[in-house]
C-alpha cells in the first residue's frame, strides 16, 4: 500500500501502516479480480477493503491451508483462536501479533461496521471443517450468508450509500453470495478434490447426478450430459442472485460505484466464461480473457474519473467530440505529400546513422528467471538468461558439446544447463563457446552481434530518451514479416497513410512540414510532426501531436508532444531474423509502448497495468497487421525491380 493511500486514510500509527500493508499484499496476492476492482474506490477507502479482504483470506487459509497434516480440531482451535483475537482487539486489548486482526479491528471502529457479521463469518468456516456437501439450496443460502452475505454487508459502510444502508444491504448481501455462487460454479473440479461440493444436492438430484458420478467425471475426464444440465441449472440459478444485487449499485456512493459495477462485470464474465466452455468447469477452470479484463477494467476507470469530476473535481477527460466526421473515402487525399523519394530519402539517412551493431531481441518480460529463452538474429541462433545477480546473459544457441538447443534447457542460480548431457554455462567463455554482449534497458531486451553489423561497436545500445518507468505502463509487441528492416522503417516514416490505412484508430491526421516544437527532431533525425485524433469511441476522439523520428538504421521513435500522454514514446525497432542476401527475408518487429499522462487516474491504470498491458498489445497488433501488410508489398516490390519511384 503507498504513504499517499495510508495518508489519506488518515492511519498514522508506524504498526498499524504495517498492519494494512500486510493485508494490501494478501489481497494483491490472491484476490486479483478484488483487488482490481479495489484500485477504483477513492484512494482513502481502499486500506479498509484491504483489511476486510486480508482478514477474511487469513481464516479461509486456515480452513484449507493449515499445513497438509493439521486436522479438523487444530483448524477449529486456530479459528477459535483467531475470534478471541479479534474480540480482544475490537476491546482495545491488542492483537496478539496477528497484522490482520490489528487491521481489521481499525476499520471495524473507522466505520462503524457491525461486529456481528465477523462472527456469522467465522461461524462459516467453523462449519466448513466438517460440512461437505449441501442437501438442499437453503442450507447452502445459510453457510454462503456468513461465508458471503456479511463480506457484502461489512463493505456497505466503506462504500457508502446515497439511500438509507437498510435499503442497499439485501442487496450488497445477494451480491456478496452471487460472486460466491460464481466461485462454486467455477470451482467445482478443484473443490472436488478438496472433498467438498458446494452446489446443492436437491439442485443436482434433479438432473440425476450425485457425488459419485462427479467424482467420476473428475477422475476419468468423462463427460454426461446430466452433469452439463445441473451446471446450466446451478449458472441459471447464479443469474438470478446477480439479478437480486443489481439495483444496490445505483443506491451507493457515485464515488464506489464504479468499483462495484466492475467487480460485478467481472465476476458475471466469469460465469459466462463457464457458459462458453460448455460447463466443462469439472475438469478445467473457466478464465475470462485478459484483454476483456482490461477492457472492462478501463471503462471502470473512465467511470471513476467522470464521478470525481462531477464530485467537484474539474473534468480533464482530454477527449473531443467530432462534430462533422469525415467519411473515410472524403478526407483529403495524402499522396502527394508521401513522395516516394521522400520517404525513401528519409530511410537512406536513418540507414547510415550509428547503431552500436545492437538488435532488439524482445520485451524484459518475456525471459523467466528458470527458464532460458531462443532467438535468432540475422541467421545467428541465440540463448538469454539471467544469471544469479539477475544480469542478462546471451550466447550462441548451440551447446558445445554436442549442438543441443540451449534454448530448452534449465536455469538453475543462474546457471544455464543443457538439457541432453548436463553441460553447465555460466555465461563465461569455455572451448566452442562465447558469450556475446547483451543488455536489458528495463523494457527491451538487446544483443550486439558485432559481425552481423560491421559498425563501430558501442557499450550500450542506443537507447532513446524515454519517460521514467517508475510513472509509465509499457507493454512490448512483437510480430513478425517477409520484409527486410528497410522497409519496417520506411512504413514508419510514412505517416501519411495514418488516417487511410488505420481509419479504425486514426482520423483527422496532419502532417506538418518539420518536426519544429520543443519535441521534435534533433541531430538530424528526419522528424515528421503529426496532428491526429485517436478514437476512443464512436465520434469520440483524443488528439494529440507526435514526432515521428529515426535515430538508427532499424529504429522509429514516435513521441506525443502535445495533447493527452504527453512525454509518451512507442519505439519500433526492426530485428532481421534470415541471414544477409536471403532469398525471402524475415523480420521481427519489436516495439515498445511507454506510456504516461499527469492525470490524476493514470494512478490507477498504472495498478492496473498487468491487464492492460494485454490490451495494448492488441491494439498494437492490429496495426501491425495492416503495416506489415505494407512493408511485405514494398519488399516484393522492390526486390523485383518494381517499386514505383
Amino acid at each position: 500500500m503507498s504513504a499517499r493511500e495510508l495518508d489519506a486514510a488518515g492511519i498514522a500509527d508506524p504498526d498499524l501502516r504495517a498492519a494494512y500493508e500486510r493485508c494490501r499484499r494478501i489481497n494483491a496476492r490472491h484476490g486479483k479480480t478484488y483487488f482490481l476492482a479495489t484500485r477504483l474506490l477513492p484512494i482513502e477507502r481502499r486500506p479498509a477493503v484491504h483489511a476486510l479482504y486480508g482478514f477474511a483470506r487469513w481464516a479461509d487459509d486456515i480452513v484449507d491451508d493449515l499445513g497438509s497434516e493439521a486436522g479438523v480440531e487444530e483448524r477449529a482451535a486456530a479459528l477459535r483462536a483467531l475470534r478471541e483475537d479479534l474480540h480482544a482487539a475490537l476491546r482495545g486489548d491488542g492483537h496478539h501479533g496477528k497484522p490482520v486482526v490489528a487491521a481489521l479491528a481499525d476499520t471495524a471502529h473507522r466505520y462503524a461496521i457491525d461486529t456481528t457479521h465477523f462472527d456469522d463469518f467465522l461461524d462459516s468456516m467453523l462449519a466448513d471443517l466438517e460440512v461437505t456437501d449441501y442437501p438442499t439450496y437453503a442450507d447452502l443460502c445459510r453457510y454462503m450468508h456468513g461465508s458471503a452475505a456479511v463480506i457484502g454487508l461489512q463493505m456497505l459502510p466503506v462504500l457508502g450509500t446515497v439511500t438509507p444502508p437498510e435499503e442497499a444491504a439485501p442487496h450488497a448481501a445477494a451480491l456478496g453470495m452471487a460472486f460466491q455462487l460464481t466461485n462454486f460454479l467455477r470451482d467445482v473440479g478443484e473443490d472436488l478434490d478438496r472433498g467438498r461440493v458446494y452446489l446443492p444436492a436437491d439442485l443436482l438430484t434433479a438432473h440425476g447426478v450425485d457425488r459419485e458420478l462427479l467424482v467420476w467425471s473428475r477422475r476419468t475426464g468423462g463427460h454426461d450430459a446430466r452433469i452439463t444440465r445441473a451446471l446450466r441449472a446451478a449458472a441459471d440459478l447464479t443469474r438470478g442472485v446477480y439479478r437480486q444485487a443489481a439495483p444496490g449499485i445505483a443506491m451507493l456512493d457515485p464515488l464506489s460505484r464504479p468499483c462495484i459495477r466492475t467487480a460485478f462485470i467481472l465476476y458475471r464474465d466469469i460465469l459466462r466464461a463457464v457458459e462458453a466452455g460448455g460447463y466443462a468447469v469439472v475438469h478445467t477452470r473457466a478464465v475470462v480473457p485478459r484483454t476483456r479484463r482490461a477492457a472492462v477494467a478501463l471503462n471502470g476507470l473512465a467511470q471513476v474519473t467522470a464521478a470525481r469530476a462531477g464530485a467537484g473535481g474539474r473534468s480533464r477527460l482530454p477527449l473531443r467530440l467530432r462534430r462533422v466526421p469525415v467519411p473515410w473515402e472524403e478526407q483529403a487525399p495524402t499522396w502527394r505529400q508521401a513522395r516516394p523519394a521522400r520517404i525513401d530519402g528519409a530511410v537512406k539517412r536513418a540507414q547510415m546513422r550509428p547503431s552500436g551493431n545492437w538488435y532488439a531481441v524482445g520485451a524484459t518480460r518475456d525471459l523467466r528467471r528458470d527458464r532460458p529463452l531462443g532467438r535468432t538474429v540475422a541467421g545467428t541462433e541465440l540463448v538469454l538468461w539471467r544469471d544469479a545477480e539477475e544480469a542478462l546473459r546471451a550466447g550462441p544457441g548451440a551447446c558445445p558439446h554436442l549442438g543441443a538447443p540451449l534454448k530448452d534447457g534449465r536455469v538453475r542460480c543462474g546457471t544455464l544447463i543443457c538439457h541432453w548431457h548436463g553441460l553447465a554455462l555460466t555465461g563465461d567463455p569455455m572451448p566452442g563457446w562465447e558469450p556475446i554482449p547483451a543488455y536489458d534497458d528495463g523494457v527491451l531486451m538487446w544483443v550486439r552481434l558485432d559481425h552481423v553489423g560491421g559498425e563501430e561497436p558501442t557499450e550500450r545500445p542506443p537507447v532513446p530518451t524515454r519517460p521514467s518507468l517508475l510513472g509509465a505502463v509499457n507493454a512490448v509487441y512483437t510480430g513478425v514479416g517477409r520484409c527486410e528492416p528497410e522497409d519496417v522503417v520506411a512504413n514508419r516514416l510514412d505517416p501519411w497513410h495514418g488516417g487511410w490505412l488505420h481509419p479504425y484508430s486514426f482520423v483527422d491526421l496532419t502532417v506538418l512540414d518539420a518536426a519544429a516544437d520543443g519535441g521534435g527532431a534533433a541531430d538530424g533525425d528526419d522528424g515528421i510532426a503529426v496532428e491526429v485524433s485517436f478514437k476512443v469511441a464512436g465520434r469520440v476522439v483524443a488528439p494529440v501531436r507526435a514526432v515521428f523520428t529515426a535515430p538508427g538504421p532499424r529504429s522509429v521513435l514516435m513521441r506525443i508532444t502535445e495533447g493527452e500522454g504527453r512525454g509518451s514514446v512507442v519505439e519500433t525497432h526492426a530485428t532481421p531474423l534470415s541471414p544477409p542476401g536471403a532469398a525471402t527475408p524475415r523480420t521481427a518487429v519489436v516495439e515498445a509502448v511507454i506510456a504516461v499522462s499527469d492525470r490524476p487516474g493514470f494512478t490507477v491504470a498504472r495498478a492496473m497495468a498487468p491487464l492492460l498491458r494485454p490490451l495494448l498489445r492488441a491494439a498494437a497488433g492490429r496495426l501491425w497487421r495492416d503495416d506489415l501488410a505494407y512493408a511485405e508489398r514494398r519488399w516484393a516490390l522492390r526486390s523485383t525491380g518494381r517499386f514505383p519511384g
